[in-house]
This record gives structure tokens, sequence and C-alpha cells, in this order.
């Protein structure tokens, strides 16, 4: 049976499969809300392809990175500044497992897009580009972040 989600009805944003409910809080503390997580299969499948809305408030910025994973994006509010180019509603970016892009910075309204990830785990895993170099970040949940930070510090 298919399912159906309404964007203006409750519990559609800040959805996320079980194992990933931090997600929620972390993405809202880096203030990319509101957000909601689909999977195109099994909730807990990590090799299931999944869908990421996101919004970024005016001015924010996410910084270059890259995922484990082909990665599909597409502008549906709003504008979205991406290496030089100034991408609005309907444009389209697409980037192969780690290939990195960015920094992304929200255009004066902020910017909402849709993210298709070929897997679940690359949805929740970022390759970080730091002048130290490759800074792998899982952000499924606070656990996994808090461990990725500390083996940062570290390095």
């Amino acid at each position: 049976m298919p399912q159906f989600f309404k964007k203006d009805a409750e519990g559609y944003w800040g959805r996320y499969p079980e194992h990933l409910k931090d997600m929620d809080q972390i993405l809202a503390t880096s203030g990319l809300t509101p957000a909601t997580l689909h999977v195109m299969g099994e909730p807990d499948d990590e090799a299931a392809p999944a869908a990421l809305i996101f919004t970024t408030p005016p001015g924010g910025e996410i910084p270059r990175h890259a995922h484990k994973c082909e990665r599909f994006e597409i502008i549906l509010e709003g504008t979205l500044l991406v290496d030089d180019m100034e991408l609005g509603p309907g444009d389209v970016m697409i980037a192969r497992s780690g290939e990195a892009y960015g920094p992304h910075i929200a255009g004066a309204q902020g910017c909402r897009t849709l993210e298709v990830f070929s897997t679940l785990a690359g949805a929740h895993h970022q390759i970080l580009e730091t002048p130290e170099g490759p800074m792998d970040v899982e952000f499924g949940s606070l656990a996994a972040l808090a461990e990725s930070s500390a083996k940062a510090g570290q390095s």
C-alpha cells in the first residue's frame, strides 16, 4: 500500500527511522530545519535509497563535503550558492560517491532542498574537507556524532 505524507500535516517534519531519530536534534542544532527523511524501502535498511528534505536559513552555510554514495539534489524553494553558481527552484546538482561539493550558502530567503541518496547510510555520513584533510563524520545518532568529533580531535 502506498504511503502519503502531507507537508502541512503533524508528523511530516522531524520524521526519521527509529535508529536515526537523533538526526532531528542534530539537524535542528545545525539550523537545518524543518527537515524530514524518507527511506525507499525498510526504514532500517542502510542500503536502501533515501530522500532528505531540509531547510537552510537565510545566509546559512553547509561546509564543503562529500558522501559515500551517489547523491541528487533539487532546489525546492529559495536559492543556494554552490561553487560560485546560484541555484534556484527546479535546479539540480548531482554528485558521485566521494565527490566533494560546496560550501552551500543559502540565499536571502533561505533554501529548501530535496536530496536523494543512493543509500540511507550515505545520507547520514559525510566526508568533510578540512585543512588537515578529509574527516569522516557520522551523524545518524548523537553518540556517533560525538565519536566522530572525538576522533577528529585526536588527529
